[in-house]
């Protein structure tokens, strides 16, 4: 027993040894923090960060991105903290990553970008977690008009935020989604979200850490069983953020989520529809070129976006349809407008898209109202 014991513990100590060397050396790198979602429940209706926490966010197993973000007095990623009952117009910027921005410096961002470009007596409050879809937007603009009475909302609309606000087809707790009631109609329903004890306890290894936030070893698995091995190259496995795959029942699904949004979202924003502007992202990165334009014509996100940019303007809403803009820009200075290993927009992306609501009908209404 001694005998066969020995070469067990001598493996064992040497796997130990190694897991403690990693841990180590990963704590002089930038390994990625985490951003630490607080609880959600009655009291705490909406998702949020640990409040006035500086942390490093990476990504990758390499960290081909690293930036040092900052969250406010309310857990929301801003160099501002947001406060109570000022008289100085408002604007709410609403979303989730794209708007969170955790991976661009955030006077870089889209909130960051409007808010240099305000005057002293304007203030841009940005509303958004990942993971957030259409459903959970509706519960940021009640919180947002419930608390600081804005005077106009933007919110910033991506691939997969149709069909993703449907229970059906999600379920992370800490939001909100769209459930079927006993009447057959959409109802919003929170999923409360506490912190376990295990969860504070990992997240203090830079090595656990490492191999969940930065090689996301989870989202690859998942993303692995969809991609088209085998099948003919002119598949395209993701687009926008989302499968493309053009299915009736999630189409269908995805068009319910949308007509809800829009029906309930003047409500909870508290605001007319001609005082909340829409910005619809484009198909990126297909749309630099027309060969895999032409491949992501006809998928899942080009019919959602089209159907959601008609049916907002027909409802009154001002929409941007980005993908234009990010088609000309392409074109004109062929950089592209996300990271090489990241969807998301790299700090020119966020340019962008913060010029096109600068220049909007809203924006310049919002400008006037500043004493």
């Amino acid at each position: 027993m001694r005998r066969a014991s020995f070469p067990l513990i001598s493996i064992g100590l040497g796997i130990l040894l190694a897991l403690l060397t990693m841990e180590l050396v990963l704590r002089f790198l930038p390994v990625n923090e985490g951003a630490r979602p607080q609880v959600v429940d009655h009291e705490h209706p909406v998702r949020s960060l640990e409040p006035n926490r500086t942390f490093v966010w990476s990504a990758d197993w390499n960290f081909a991105i690293v930036n040092v973000t900052r969250t406010n007095n309310l857990g929301f990623v801003n160099d501002q903290d947001y406060l109570l009952d000022q008289p100085s117009p408002l604007l709410a910027l609403i979303g989730d990553s794209y708007v969170e921005a955790l991976m661009v410096p955030f006077r870089e961002s889209v909130a960051g970008r409007l808010m240099t470009r305000s005057t002293p007596t304007e203030r841009v409050y940005s509303f958004g977690t990942s993971s957030s879809a259409l459903s959970n937007y509706l519960a940021y603009a009640d919180y947002a008009a419930k608390r600081f009475h804005p005077q106009a909302m933007v919110f910033v609309i991506i691939g997969n935020d149709f069909d993703e606000s449907l229970l059906k087809y999600k379920n992370e707790p800490g939001h909100s989604y769209f459930v079927e009631d006993a009447q057959g109609t959409l109802a919003l329903q929170r999923i409360d979200y506490h912190p376990s004890l295990w969860r504070r306890i990992i997240r203090a290894s830079a090595l656990v850490r490492y191999v969940t936030l930065n090689t996301d070893l989870l989202n690859f698995v998942l993303k692995w069983q969809h991609l088209p091995f085998g099948r003919p190259s002119n598949h395209l496995a993701f687009v926008g953020n989302t499968g493309s795959k053009a299915d009736p029942v999630r189409i269908a699904d995805a068009q319910r989520a949308i007509d809800t949004f829009l029906t309930r979202v003047t409500e909870a924003a508290g605001l007319p529809p001609h005082r909340i502007l829409f910005a619809v992202d484009g198909m990126r990165p297909h749309i630099y070129n027309a060969t895999t334009w032409q491949l992501a014509t006809g998928s899942y996100f080009d019919i959602m976006r089209q159907y959601f940019v008609e049916q907002a303007r027909q409802q009154g809403f001002e929409v941007l349809d980005l993908q234009p803009r990010f088609a000309e820009h392409f074109a004109q200075y062929h950089r592209p407008l996300e990271f090489a290993t990241d969807n998301h927009w790299n700090p020119l992306g966020h340019e962008v898209v913060e010029e096109a609501i600068a220049h909007s009908h809203l924006y310049h209404w919002f400008r006037e109202l500043a004493p």
